[in-house]
């Protein structure tokens, strides 16, 4: 079967104006307006003997919110389609929206409808309708192609935390520092969440702005000494990687939570700068890929 990035070139080659939306984690339309959809499968991103009904539905909602934040934006509202076995229980049901509605609560998402289907597992997907909280005709929109030679790359958060505890952690999707950098930033920055690990995002960052992109080592965030690998490519940290100026990155510095890790120069790729000095390129096939299972 393809991988993933196959399967998305041929879709982009396929689909009208693919370069305007179909490149980053949501797309924005009539100026302000964000859309963003996410499915979770189970067996895929989950398990019933691993996750609790109420751990799903806080995931699935939390996923979809991380896109709005790598855009900057603000959450509004949200359409639910869940897909469910003829054997399912209602209470799992009852859960499975408690734990929906507490995250949806908690970032101020109002769910409005959506749909119900009869699938041999579970399977929901939910899209997710935002606003930006900057003028984007004035600064630009918040994408991957936006790495320019000279921006620093920055990062939320820590990295490897959720494959060191075997993915069975709490998703809080930064919704407050991305709008906190787009507002700080006077130009728009490459902005992406770390869904499939720290990775991933640079190596989409560079192929998308064509550029080169060096992080070191000893400056990525871990919590607890996690590994290495797993910092770069465990996936579902749910942390924002981006580029700015260095004049921005001066002011984005002063946010809590956020640190500088590496470059960006002319050229092509994503390195590890190791501690030795060597460059190491990172690998997209270490990545977490879907259809690989």
């Amino acid at each position: 079967m393809p991988i993933e990035q196959e399967i998305l070139k041929v879709i982009r080659n396929i689909v009208p104006n693919s370069r305007k939306y179909l490149f980053d984690d949501a797309a924005i339309i009539e100026k302000d307006l964000i859309i963003t959809t996410d499915t979770l499968v189970e067996n895929t991103h989950f398990t019933l003997k691993t996750y609790t009904a109420e751990e799903i539905g806080w995931k699935a909602m939390a996923v979809n919110l991380s896109d709005i934040a790598a855009m900057g934006g603000k959450p509004l509202y949200a359409l639910i389609s869940l897909s469910l076995p003829k054997n399912v229980k209602i209470k799992w049901i009852e859960n499975f929206y408690k734990g929906l509605i507490t995250c949806a609560k908690k970032y101020k998402t109002q769910i409005i409808g959506g749909n119900l289907a009869r699938s041999r597992e579970i399977s929901v997907s939910i899209t997710v309708i935002g606003k930006t909280v900057v003028k984007t005709l004035r600064r630009g929109i918040s994408t991957r192609s936006n790495a320019k030679a000279g921006d620093l790359v920055f990062v939320t958060g820590t990295f490897g935390n959720a494959a060191a505890k075997n993915y069975k952690i709490k998703i809080f999707p930064q919704i407050n520092l991305g709008q906190k950098i787009v507002r700080v930033e006077k130009h728009a920055p490459a902005l992406m969440d770390a869904s499939d690990g720290l990775a991933d995002c640079l190596i989409q960052i560079s192929n998308q702005s064509s550029v080169k992109i060096i992080i070191d080592e000893d400056k990525i965030p871990v919590l607890n000494k996690s590994p290495l690998n797993l910092a770069l490519y465990g996936g579902e940290d749910y942390q924002l990687v981006g580029t700015a100026s260095e004049a921005d990155c001066k002011k984005l510095v002063k946010l809590k939570g956020i640190k500088i890790i590496g470059r960006v120069t002319n050229g092509k790729g994503a390195f590890l700068k190791q501690n030795d000095n060597r460059l190491v390129k990172l690998d997209l096939q270490k990545t977490y890929e879907h259809f690989i299972y």
